[in-house]
This record gives C-alpha cells, structure tokens and sequence, in this order.
C-alpha cells in the first residue's frame, strides 16, 4: 500500500484512535492500528476487545492496501514532524514514512491477527452531537470508578421513540439526564463510562452535527463525523434509579451556581472525608461550614432565595462540587428534605437531575 496525506489530519486521527489500542503487550496485533488504503481513503481501526475505534480519512491513494502498523509508535512519530505532507509505504512486512527531510521504517505486525470488527446494528438514535457531548460529561462523572462493581461502574442508556435517558450512579449520588432523540424503537443497554467519555470526546468536534448511536443485544456503537466507536456492554441488571427519584422537596434554596460553586469548593478545602462540608438553610440563605482537628475551619454565607424549613445537611464536598458543575444555567436550585434524606440539584431546565446523599452529622451531646 502507498499513500500520501496531510500531517496535521493524519495526526489527529492517530491520536483519537489511539485511544482504544489495547495495553495488554501479551497481544501484539491489539497494539497496533489497522490501516486499510483504497480509493480515496484511509480507514484507520484500533480495538483492545472491550472498546473498538474506526476513522475515515481523506487521502491520495497510490497504492491499495492494508497494514497493522505499532499505533502508539506511528502517532508519536507522526506528531514530531514538520509541517509537511506524509508519505506512507507498507511493502514486505516494513513500512516507509517521509515527511519532508525526515524517513523512517517500521517493522508491521501480522494484519490477519487483527480480530474483525463488527458494523454498527441495532436501534438506531440520532441525536445532536452537541447535546450528546454535554450529557456525557454530565452523567459519566456519576460513575464508580471501582471495578469490583462493575455494573455501577456503566452508564445506562434508555431508549425510546421519544428520546433518549442517560444514568449513573455509584451509590453514593445518582445523575440522570434526558435527551431529545429520534429512535426507530425501545432499547436498553449498560455502557462502560470509559467508551462513553470517548464518543463525548468526538461529538463534541461538532455540535451542531448529528452523531448516531446503535444499540444491539451485545454491543453498543457511536458514530460522529468520520469516526465510528463501538463497545461491549455490561452484563448485568442496573438499580431501578426510578424509584431513587424523588418527588419535590418542601424545602428550595435558589442560588448563584457559581456563587455557590465557589463557596463550596473554597470552604471544602477544609474538609476532609470524616468532616463534610455543612450547609444550614435558612431564610438568608446558606451558611457553610466545615472543620478538621488537623486542619483548621472555613465559614462562609452565600446570600440567596430559601424556601421551607430552616434545616441542617451535610455532605461530601466533591459530590456536591461534581453536581454543582454538571449543571447547566446561571441559577441553580437544591431541594432538601432533612439531614438524612439526598438533597436533588437541578440547573436551569428540568433535563438534568443529580442527587447526593448527605453525610450522618454526629448527633449532639446532651
């Protein structure tokens, strides 16, 4: 095979495929990227078994053909040089790379180790790319990261001919956010945050393209632009995150989110996980505190509109922050029931709901 490209695109491309090559040296072929000349395009392909990636590129094709060249020696090669056109040649098992005063070789693996990729089946749901990013980026944060619950560790997709649902939790808050999409039927499918994240990544290149997800019995696929990512699913049943949603609270603080993001994030600084960052609702506001014998302590009032009971919750600063950040909007609402129940925020709109479980405050003495 023989062809030429631009640098900068074939660069690019190398690194966002990259990022599905396996790590596992005990499989030669999973470390490489499957490079496949013809007409007029270069179809790049990377996949460690779990998570899979195929790109399109535009190329001068010379020479038809296809090769498993070492990616993560490619892309750094490729990413050194000069601002010049790239020209590859794969013949007897070596590859030759010249880019302007620079040639180099590579030794190319077998590509008929190279496991067969799947196309894309299933459901299929179109979406604006734009808004599949940003609810990416809010759900996912919601994921465990703790691989000996690997159910929790998924974000789950809901689909149906009126949209699209996207879950996560880690038991500890719950995040849900709900998307306007066009689905051809109903579908259910636990996807690994880690596969999730990276079609973000790509949707986001675009936001105003439409970015396709297709979901069938064994494996779930994104498409945005040129690129195509599939994943295997998670076996296995997800809560019933329904029943976790609660009705709205009697008691409503409306504030500045970055005002409150801010407070929350200087006054946590102080906290530490046996000494939560307290927040006492009251018709002024906010006060929140926090303190640790080895630290020190932080106060600090945030001036906004509370309606209900004065009451007392505490909670971890980093759940609180997560959920702070993932909400869209100037203003930002928390509902809170009493001390022991989740506390709901919401950002402008009712799309977006994250729920955090508060922290047991040691009871007073006497």
């Amino acid at each position: 095979m023989k062809f030429k490209c631009d640098r900068d695109a074939f660069s690019e491309a190398l690194q966002t495929v990259q990022r599905a090559v396996s790590s596992r040296p005990g499989i030669p072929a999973l470390t490489g990227v499957l490079m496949n000349a013809s007409g007029s395009e270069l179809v790049l392909a990377t996949t460690d078994l779990e998570v899979s990636a195929r790109l399109k590129l535009d190329v001068h094709v010379q020479v038809e053909g296809v090769a498993l060249v070492p990616a993560k020696l490619l892309a750094d090669m490729v990413k050194s040089f000069d601002q010049a056109p790239v020209e590859f040649e794969e013949e007897g098992g070596q590859a030759r790379i010249v880019c302007s005063n620079y040639e180099g070789t590579l030794r190319c693996l077998p590509a008929e180790d190279f496991p067969a990729l799947q196309d894309p089946a299933g459901t299929r749901v179109t979406v604006v790319a734009g808004e599949l990013a940003s609810a990416i980026a809010q759900v996912g944060r919601a994921a465990s990261r703790d691989e000996a619950r690997p159910i929790l560790t998924g974000v789950l997709l809901e689909i149906t001919p009126e949209g699209l649902t996207m879950v996560a939790t880690d038991s500890y808050r719950l995040a849900v956010r709900e998307l306007t999409a066009s689905a051809q039927g109903e579908a259910k499918a636990l996807v690994p945050e880690r596969a999730l994240a990276e079609a973000g990544r790509a949707a986001a290149g675009d936001e105003r393209a439409e970015a396709e997800l297709f979901v069938d019995q064994s494996q779930v696929a994104f498409r945005a632009g040129a690129l195509t990512l599939t994943s295997r699913l998670i076996d296995g049943e997800f809560p019933n995150y329904r029943q976790l949603l609660p009705e709205r609270y009697e008691n409503k603080l409306t504030a500045s989110r970055t005002q409150l993001l801010d407070a929350v994030n200087r006054v946590g600084l102080l906290a530490r996980e046996s000494s939560p960052v307290k927040m006492e609702f009251n018709a002024l506001g906010v006060r929140l505190s926090s303190s640790s014998p080895d630290l020190g302590g932080a106060v600090e009032v945030v001036e906004a509109k509370y309606e209900g009971e004065d009451l007392t919750a505490a909670f971890n600063p980093g759940y609180l922050v997560d959920g702070l950040k993932a909400a869209t909007g100037e203003r930002v609402e928390i509902e809170v029931r009493d001390g022991l129940k989740p506390a709901v925020v919401r950002g402008e709109g009712e799309a977006f709901v994250y729920l955090v479980m508060p922290v047991r405050l040691p009871a007073p003495v006497g």
